[in-house]
């Protein structure tokens, strides 16, 4: 029988992400073994202590979620700043787990994990046709330095795969696809809005190859575009995020309880862009202890590059991937708190693939192949440090 030489690639490439992930998995374990992390409960409940090192911070919210709802008695807050789509997710995976949430979060991000693999290599593929680019794609994945969160329970793997999948569908004009991706990453996080603003512009490209635009005079100055039935498909994310403000507002009496969550619980407000970029200095300076050092460095450091990586794909005129890069770093900067910029960078898939272009590109036109391995190599040490210091619990989050 003939194999399909494209579910091959597929499954090595996900025989390979599996093997990353476990040889991650036995480093964290092995690590934290020598070095003693929590002896005490490792000698009581192995199982337990090795779910534990990759649950920190964030992951006690989305637990918590799961097993008790929002708002149960005595926590009025902040649970509510976190969206319902990954509580929602382990719930109905922890009966596999035997109804242990941590465990049922651990296998929900190595799904999605998988799944967000397969489809980042097939929107490479699909959008420049070189299987090199899907390749160094998915290795540039694999090799992030911040990657431990795709493996731990936070939510960067869920909506990772909702995001590739939905910018897939919407490159092949599948568009209540697209939209109903889209509506889902927008119930894990708020920033799913911010991909349906991508894919919104990536419509209008579309119908404007079609020729599909209307220049009448008493329209807009840039045109008007004729819409089809799909684009309701592009407002399902915004049902999605007000349907969980609805739901807030019949638990609390607020229209504003999700953003009220995030001042009170981190104290984020916003703020014009050049404040929020001296507020992240300002954590670096008044950092206590090096963990919190080492995370605001990261924190202001990617903040920058992501605001490098916008100025590149307007550069390119990549409008779509711009619109959905900008609004995810200015939601980063317009705020008083600079703050996890790199675990949200796990979720910027046009990155993988400028970077994977890029480094094609140097090979093929001027004959470099050496800048892709010494990149992959350089991640590798950074990737240990990050995970380690989450399996003993540092602030890298």
């Amino acid at each position: 029988m003939r194999v399909n030489a494209a579910h091959v690639r597929i499954r090595h490439l996900v025989t390979g992400w599996l093997l990353s992930r476990l040889a991650l998995v036995g480093f964290v374990a092995l690590t934290g073994y020598l070095i003693g992390l929590e002896e005490t409960q490792r000698r009581a409940s192995p199982m337990g202590w090795l779910a534990g090192r990759f649950a920190w911070a964030d992951s006690y919210h989305y637990v918590r979620i799961a097993e008790q709802g929002y708002l149960p008695t005595g926590l009025p807050c902040c649970d509510q700043a976190f969206f319902p789509g990954y509580p929602l997710l382990i719930r109905a995976l922890s009966p596999l787990v035997g109804g242990n949430a941590t465990w049922a979060g651990l296998l929900v991000s190595h799904l999605a994990a998988v799944l967000a693999v397969v489809l980042l290599w097939l929107l490479a593929r699909r959008l420049t046709g070189d299987v090199r680019i899907a390749v160094m794609a998915v290795l540039l994945l694999a090799v992030a330095p911040y990657g431990i969160f795709l493996t731990a329970v936070f939510t960067e793997s869920v909506f990772l795969a909702l995001a590739i999948g939905a910018w897939l569908a919407g490159s092949d004009r599948r568009w209540w696809w697209a939209g109903a991706l889209a509506a889902a990453a927008s119930l894990v996080r708020v920033n799913g809005l911010f991909l349906a603003a991508g894919l919104a512009v990536m419509y209008l490209m579309q119908q404007r190859m079609d020729g599909a635009w209307s220049w009448r005079p008493l329209q807009t100055r840039l045109g008007w575009v004729r819409p089809g039935r799909e684009t309701l498909a592009l407002l399902l994310p915004v049902l999605a995020v007000g349907g969980y403000v609805v739901y807030l507002h019949a638990l609390t009496g607020s229209w504003t309880e999700w953003n009220d969550a995030q001042v009170t619980g981190w104290d984020r407000r916003t703020a014009w862009p050049w404040q929020g970029l001296a507020g992240g200095w300002r954590a670096i300076v008044d950092a206590q202890g090096p963990d919190l050092l080492v995370a605001h460095v990261a924190d202001l450091a990617f903040a920058l590059a992501g605001m490098v990586l916008v100025a590149v794909l307007l550069w390119l005129r990549r409008w779509p991937e711009a619109v959905y890069l900008g609004a995810s770093v200015a939601v980063l900067i317009f705020s008083t708190t600079v703050q996890s910029s790199p675990r949200y960078a796990l979720t910027w898939f046009p990155a993988y693939l400028l970077v994977a272009e890029g480094l094609v590109a140097l090979r093929d036109r001027r004959g470099w192949s050496w800048p892709a391995p010494v990149l992959l190599a350089a991640c590798l040490p950074v990737l240990g440090a990050v995970s380690v210091a989450l399996a003993a619990h540092l602030w890298v989050a």
